[in-house]
């Protein structure tokens, strides 16, 4: 900018100085005028506050002495005993008082009341009064008076109304009501020299200082000037709180100038003239300099455009323009940091964008339409070649089949309907391999364009299928596990209903395979299940399903089944399938198994039923000597299991609604007779059907997978009902199932049950059969020593009805082992006591102690006792009974028992 252009800029200034010069003049003189015109009513508002204190204080003052002149008169009345007077005198009586004294010219009113609050004297506006009294009883005794205001016989009053109690003998306490008038004589006295005062209420004036009205009936208090006429004018609310919609006393009195008009104007003419002088020479100059400094300013900014990223070559001209500490040198100082912190950002964007570079991820930027107009470099490691992207659709380089998903995704963000969005898509490229993509697209604040990044996830998503996979099916055989044969099964049966097609469900359970596993070891065992599971996958069509259930167990689902013959065909088609030996490891095995069908909607349509049906079937099928197959509608036409499938739809409502109760049988010393403690037994009893044996309705509940909320009840039941025999030293006895044994954190949930009934470990005994503690041995040995080092005791249920192992018996945690029923009622035959005697001595041998159950009689307590059996059990003792009924046994019992019955389950 040179210097012949800061003329127009100079001149322009001058005539705005001139301008302003001349603005400042005439609002200097408006200002002064209002300003007088300010200090005047502020003169006027101190007088009025003043005015304002000394009446409020003029009427406190007033509102005391009529108080007090109150009290006085209540206490002649009092002392004068005028209400324990009869009440035909009590009146003229009061009459005369007032007469003679003239006290209640002190009030306009007065009213007397007795203690119900009912009026027997009053003089004046009875109305008024008991409009007074009424509301100071209402405020309660910290207001001593109120204003009331209102009608009486044709005429308005305003007043204010005073209460005192009034002691009338006999009679209790009363009040005195008084009321004194707000009147023009009231208002002569309150008034101070010069002032004239107006009582206004209900939109008059109802009274003045001067005996009369000499202002108009409509006074708006909010809006009454407070100067008015050279007088000044004060408004004195008189109801509580100060309210202008009440009362109000007026005040008026002559208002003295502080200046004529004449020396105003003149003090006005010489302020303006002084500042004139001061803007004409003091501004101009510094305008002057002003334009200066913003011309250095400007040739600064124009040497950081020129070459922006030299700031050692910019010139002084910023440091010239910032010299003074004013608002120009404070934007001299921000334009610098502007420019510094534009060097600054252009440093980091190059940073950023070689850190871009550097990334595996490739950074984009589209158009609504899905273009490219951006793409870092990770672009050509993600494709092998990016050239030719920008200015193209992204969709040309995903799969075709991802293209849709795609232009959706844009939309949705192009559209607002989202801010940000993440996809999964294919890379499209000429090698057959598959290459997967996560792509992440974020709208641009103004929404002109997307930005995301997008990078390979290819070994991630494989990994995420080979999870899914795992969770979805078995480990060994790689078939569906239980989880997607169950999803499956809904889908089949959903689709069942809507085509009315059958689907069938088969349990299929190997013959022996316990054998393999044995003889051969599980890793041929193994073996031979994968081998079988291809055989079986083959005669199966595409949309069928073989999962494997567990253990040697596998299911079959076939949807979509047009008529049960094909049912039968395909079943016959599995079963002939393990016809020819099967070859592992140069070792051919002939394995056959069990097979049990159950058919939508033939047998049921529910799928929990259809599973169990299936099982039913295959167990039935076992008991035929397996190797055979069996439907469920088969056994339905042969009458067949009808009742055991009546118990069984009973047992899970039985379980649910908890009517399979506890009875508990004891358990006591072979040779003292002393009980020990209790067997915890479970029993269910049907109205239709009378007592269930638990040998019938256990295998059920085990089979329906019900027999941990089965175990669970018992359990917790048991635990109560000890829980109130623990002073007595007993412990519990508890059968467990395989499946209870095998479940996660057993013998944690186990602890907490007992700590939460205050029982320890060591009262409780876990009784299991000898096939369950066997079924798997390293896992049931395990599973052992926990309860073991927990604190539990073991027992080996129905012994000798199994196949023990001697070897592994004795690697068991065992502390005891039950003798079968069936030996103790061999007991009397000399084959049997030998081998009762044959099980005593081998315990004895191992450390463990034994139990005799179903002893029946004296003699056979008595023969038990002398082969060495610790503790005894049967009906000879006492049957199975509720937890009530052996309450009253064990009383009946410890009356007749020898002293130290009762011990602890230590013992055992």
């Amino acid at each position: 900018m040179s210097a012949a252009a800061l003329d127009p800029l100079a001149d322009r200034l001058r005539r705005l100085l001139a301008l302003t010069g001349l603005l400042a003049v005439l609002a200097t003189g408006g200002l002064a005028w209002l300003a007088w015109d300010y200090v005047l009513d502020a003169y006027a508002e101190r007088l009025a506050e003043q005015t304002r204190t000394h009446y409020r204080a003029k009427l406190a003052q007033q509102r005391l002495i009529w108080n007090k002149a109150g009290h006085r008169l209540r206490s002649e009345i009092e002392f004068l005993r005028f209400g324990e007077m009869p009440p035909a005198q009590r009146r003229a009586r009061l009459l005369a008082f007032f007469t003679a004294q003239g006290e209640y010219r002190e009030f306009e009113g007065l009213m007397l009341t007795d203690a119900g609050g009912m009026p027997f004297f009053t003089l004046g506006c009875q109305a008024m009064l008991q409009e007074g009294g009424d509301r100071l009883q209402s405020t309660g005794p910290d207001l001593p008076d109120v204003l009331v205001q209102g009608h009486c016989q044709d005429s308005q009053y305003v007043y204010y109304v005073f209460h005192t109690p009034l002691w009338l003998g006999p009679q209790g306490q009363g009040l005195g009501i008084y009321a004194a008038a707000l009147d023009h004589g009231f208002l002569t006295r309150l008034a101070r020299k010069m002032d004239h005062l107006y009582l206004y209420a209900d939109g008059r004036i109802q009274a003045t200082s001067e005996g009369a009205a000499r202002m108009g009936n409509s006074v708006d208090a909010a809006t009454m000037p407070l100067r008015r006429g050279g007088m000044l004018q004060a408004v004195v609310p008189l109801a509580p709180g100060g309210a202008l919609d009440g009362p109000l006393l007026i005040v008026r009195r002559p208002l003295d100038p502080l200046l004529s008009t004449a020396d105003l104007l003149m003090g006005i003419g010489v302020v303006s003239l002084v500042l004139l002088a001061i803007l004409w020479w003091g501004l101009g100059r510094s305008l002057g300099r002003v334009v200066q400094r913003l011309n250095d300013m400007a040739h600064g900014a124009r040497a950081f455009l020129v070459d922006f990223r030299r700031p050692d070559q910019w010139p002084e001209w910023l440091a010239r323009a910032t010299g003074q500490r004013d608002e120009i040198s404070q934007l001299g100082k921000i334009l610098d940091q502007l420019m510094n912190e534009a060097e600054r950002r252009h440093q980091e964007q190059a940073a950023y964008q070689q850190t871009l570079e550097q990334m595996e991820e490739a950074v984009l930027e589209l158009d609504t339409a899905g273009r490219v107009l951006r793409v870092s470099r990770a672009w050509n490691v993600l494709t092998g070649n990016g050239e030719g992207i920008v200015g193209q659709p992204l969709a040309a380089w995903l799969h075709p089949d991802d293209t849709a998903a795609f232009a959706e995704l844009v939309a949705a963000l192009a559209q607002h309907r989202k801010e940000q969005a993440t996809a999964r898509l294919r890379l499209h490229l000429d090698d057959a391999q598959a290459r997967w993509l996560e792509l992440r697209l974020a709208r641009a604040p103004q929404g002109e364009c997307l930005r995301g990044v997008i990078r390979d996830v290819t070994q991630h998503y494989k990994q995420e299928q080979r999870i899914t996979h795992m969770a979805l099916h078995d480990a060994l055989t790689g078939l569906p596990n239980r989880v997607l044969l169950e999803d499956r099964l809904k889908v089949a049966l959903r689709l069942g209903r809507r085509s009315e097609h059958k689907v069938a469900l088969g349990f299929i359970d190997l013959d022996h395979f316990k054998n393999v596993n044995d003889s051969l070891g599980h890793k041929t065992g193994d073996a031979l299940l994968v081998a079988l599971a291809q055989r079986l996958r083959q005669h199966l069509r595409s949309g069928d399903t073989l999962a494997r259930w567990g253990g040697d167990e596998f299911v079959v689902l076939l949807p979509e089944m047009h008529t049960l013959e094909a049912v039968r065909e395909v079943a016959q088609k599995l079963h002939a399938a393990t016809e020819a030996p099967i070859r592992v490891d140069d070792t051919e095995f002939n394995i056959t198994f069990s097979a049990g069908f159950a058919v939508y909607p033939d047998d049921t349509d529910n799928e929990d039923m259809l599973l169990s049906h299936a099982d039913r079937a295959m167990f039935y099928a076992k008991a035929q000597g397996r190797n055979t197959l069996q439907l469920f509608c088969d056994m339905a036409k042969k009458g067949l299991g009808k009742k055991d499938v009546y118990i069984q739809q009973r047992l899970a409502t039985a379980i649910r609604e908890k009517r399979i109760v506890n009875h508990y049988q004891p358990l006591v010393n072979a040779h003292t007779g002393q009980v020990r403690g209790v067997e915890a037994l479970a029993r269910w009893f049907e109205p239709e059907l009378g007592w269930i044996p638990p040998a019938t309705f256990i295998p059920m509940a085990e089979n329906l997978g019900l027999i941990r909320e089965l175990g669970e009840q018992v359990w917790h039941r048991a635990l109560h009902d000890v829980r109130h025999w623990k002073a007595r030293g007993f412990g519990l006895s508890v059968n467990l199932s395989k499946r209870q044994l095998f479940m996660p954190y057993f013998t944690d949930k186990l602890l907490e049950d007992v700590a939460a009934h205050g029982l320890e470990p060591e009262r409780v005994t876990l009784e299991m059969t000898e096939s369950v503690a066997l079924l798997d041995v390293e896992y049931a040995a395990e599973r052992l020593k926990e309860l073991h080092a927990a604190g539990f005791l073991l027992s080996i249920d129905d012994f000798g009805t199994g196949y023990s192992s001697l070897s592994l018996l004795h690697e068991m945690p065992v502390h005891e082992l039950k003798i079968d029923i069936a030996f103790v009622r061999r007991i009397h035959q000399p084959q049997g006591a030998r081998l009762i005697q044959t099980i005593v001595g081998m315990a004895q041998s191992l450390g463990f102690k034994t139990v005799a159950e179903g002893v029946e009689d004296g003699q056979t307590a008595s023969q038990l006792a002398d082969m060495g059996v610790d503790l005894l059990q049967g009906w000879h003792f006492g049957r199975p009974m509720t937890a009530q009924e052996f309450d009253a046994w064990w009383l009946d019992r410890h009356d007749r028992a020898a002293p130290g019955d009762g011990e602890g389950v230590q013992g055992r």
